[in-house]
C-alpha cells in the first residue's frame, strides 16, 4: 500500500524518536590548530558547505557610543568590496556561482559565514578569503549600508514584540555590556565612516581572537590546507575573555512604555544556568514544559492571551523568559506568575518529560540536515564553553531527569523582571504580586 506523504512523515518522526530515546547520536566534529588559528570541523556527506569565521566578544569589543559598529563592519566585509573584488563584481561573482554570504554581530560574538555547494568551493572560498583578509570598505557602499542598517532598526522598533524584547534587555541588563544593543542606533551609526570600520576591523582580525567553524563534504587535511593558505598572515595579538557577570532578578520591578496598541505585550525576565552547566539542559526542558502549561492555560483554557510561551537564551549572560499578549493585563500577570511556581512546585512526570525530550531530539535531528544549522549550533557552543556541548546535546538530553529539572526551575528561578509596551491605563494602579 503506497503511504501518503503525511503519513510517512509521522512514521519517520516515531521512528527518529524510537531511536533516540534509546542511543543517542555520537560526536562526529573534531577541532585542530591551523597555525594559531582553531578550526572546528565536522565532515557530512551532503555537497553543500557552510564555512564561518567567528569574532569574539560582541559587545565587550566596543564603547556604547560606538553601538553597531561591529555589525556594520562585518556586513560591509561582503557587501563593500574587497581588493580583488569591487562591491559589485563580489555580487556577481557569488550570484553566478550561487554563493550566498553576509555577515553580522551579536551580544556575544560576530561571524561571516559563506554557504556553497561543493563543485563551486573553490571560488566560494576564494571570495570568502578576500573578505576576511583584504576588504575595502568602498565609502559609498558603507554609506549605503548605513542607510539599509538605520531603516531596518526603525522598522524593528515599529514591531511591538522586537521592541518589547529591546526593552526587557534594557530593563534586565542595565549596568551591563548587554545594555550595548549590536545592531546600534540611529545616531552610533550616523557618525561612523568607512575610516572607522576599517581601523576596528583590524582590532577583531586577530588569530586570538578568531576561530573557524567548517561543515561538508570535504576531508579535514583539505580544511587544513584551505585555512593555512589563506589565513596564515593573520596578525595574532593577546586576547583576554571578558568577565560576564550575570544579574540577579529577584524583584518584581517593572519597566514600562507606553504604545497605543489594540493589544498590550508583557515579558517577564528570569536567570538561567550557564551553557556549560550541568544544569542547562534540564533547565531548558522545564522551560519548554512551561512553555506548554502556558499556551494551554492562558490561551486555551482561560482565554486571556493570544500568544503565550516561555524561551531560554543560550548567552554567556543567559537568561529565559516569559512573554505574551494580552487586552486583560491584570488578569494575566498573575496567572503567569501561579503557573510558573506550579511547575516548579509540582516539576513535570516521566511521561511528560519523555514527550519534551523527543521534541528537542527530533528538532535536534531536523536541523543536524542542514549545514548552516551545525555551523552554527558548533560556533555558538564554542563561544559559551566549548564545541563539544553540540555534539554532547542529543547524550544530555537523554539523561535529563525529572528530579533534575525540578531542581534546576527552583535553583534558578528566584524572582521576575518585568518588561510592558502597550496603554498604561490598562495596569493603573496595579501591583504584581510578589513571587
Amino acid at each position: 500500500m503506497k503511504l501518503s506523504i503525511l503519513t510517512s512523515i509521522i512514521l519517520l518522526i516515531g521512528g527518529i524518536s524510537a531511536v533516540y530515546a534509546q542511543a543517542p547520536a555520537t560526536p562526529t566534529a573534531t577541532s585542530f590548530d591551523v597555525n594559531g588559528i582553531k578550526v572546528i570541523f565536522r565532515q557530512t556527506t551532503k555537497n553543500v558547505v557552510n564555512v564561518r569565521m567567528y569574532y569574539r566578544g560582541g559587545v565587550t569589543n566596543y564603547k556604547a557610543n560606538k553601538a553597531g559598529i561591529e555589525d556594520l563592519t562585518l556586513q560591509s566585509l561582503t557587501d563593500c568590496g574587497t581588493k580583488k573584488y569591487s562591491s559589485a563584481a563580489l555580487k556577481d561573482t557569488a550570484d553566478k556561482y550561487e554563493i550566498f554570504m553576509f555577515g553580522t554581530s551579536s551580544y556575544d560574538y560576530g561571524f561571516v559565514q559563506v554557504n556553497t555547494v561543493s563543485k563551486y568551493l573553490n571560488q566560494a572560498w576564494d571570495l570568502f578569503t578576500e573578505t576576511i583578509m583584504n576588504p575595502a570598505f568602498e565609502d559609498k557602499q558603507v554609506e549605503l549600508l548605513k542607510t539599509k542598517q538605520i531603516s531596518a532598526i526603525k522598522k524593528a522598533q515599529a514591531y511591538p514584540q522586537t521592541r518589547v524584547e529591546q526593552l526587557e534587555i534594557q530593563n534586565g541588563f542595565s549596568g551591563t555590556p548587554y545594555a550595548i544593543q549590536p545592531a546600534g542606533n540611529e545616531l552610533t551609526l550616523q557618525s561612523l565612516t568607512s575610516a572607522d570600520l576599517k581601523d576596528y576591523y583590524k582590532t577583531l582580525l586577530n588569530k586570538n581572537k578568531v576561530f573557524i567553524v567548517v561543515v561538508g563534504n570535504l576531508t579535514k587535511q583539505e580544511v587544513f590546507e584551505k585555512v593555512l593558505a589563506s589565513f596564515s598572515n593573520m596578525p595574532s595579538a593577546f586576547y583576554a575573555k571578558p568577565d560576564y557577570p550575570s544579574p540577579a532578578w529577584t524583584d518584581n520591578k517593572l519597566v514600562g512604555e507606553r504604545r497605543d496598541l489594540p493589544t498590550n505585550y508583557i515579558t517577564a525576565i528570569m536567570n538561567s544556568p550557564a551553557v556549560n552547566s550541568v544544569d542547562n539542559v534540564p533547565f531548558r526542558l522545564g522551560i519548554s514544559a512551561l512553555s506548554n502549561t502556558l499556551y494551554y492555560e492562558l490561551r486555551t483554557n482561560m482565554k486571556l492571551a493570544f500568544d503565550p510561551r516561555a524561551s531560554t537564551w543560550s548567552y554567556q549572560m543567559p537568561y529565559a523568559q516569559m512573554n505574551l499578549s494580552t487586552d486583560k493585563p491584570q488578569e494575566a500577570i498573575p496567572a503567569m506568575i501561579n503557573i510558573l511556581k506550579n511547575i516548579q512546585a509540582k516539576g513535570v512526570n516521566d511521561e511528560w518529560l519523555t514527550r519534551i525530550k523527543n521534541s528537542f531530539l527530533i528538532s535536534n535531528f531536523i536541523n543536524d540536515q542542514s549545514a548552516a544549522s551545525i555551523t552554527n549550533r558548533l560556533g555558538l557552543s564554542e563561544i559559551n564553553g566549548g564545541w563539544q556541548y553540540a555534539d554532547d546535546f542529543p547524550q544530555l538530553v537523554y539523561m535529563a531527569t525529572t528530579d533534575q529539572v525540578a531542581k534546576a526551575l527552583t535553583t534558578y528561578i528566584v524572582g521576575l523582571r518585568w518588561t510592558y509596551l502597550g496603554n498604561p491605563d490598562a495596569i493603573e494602579g496595579f501591583k504584581i504580586p510578589p513571587y
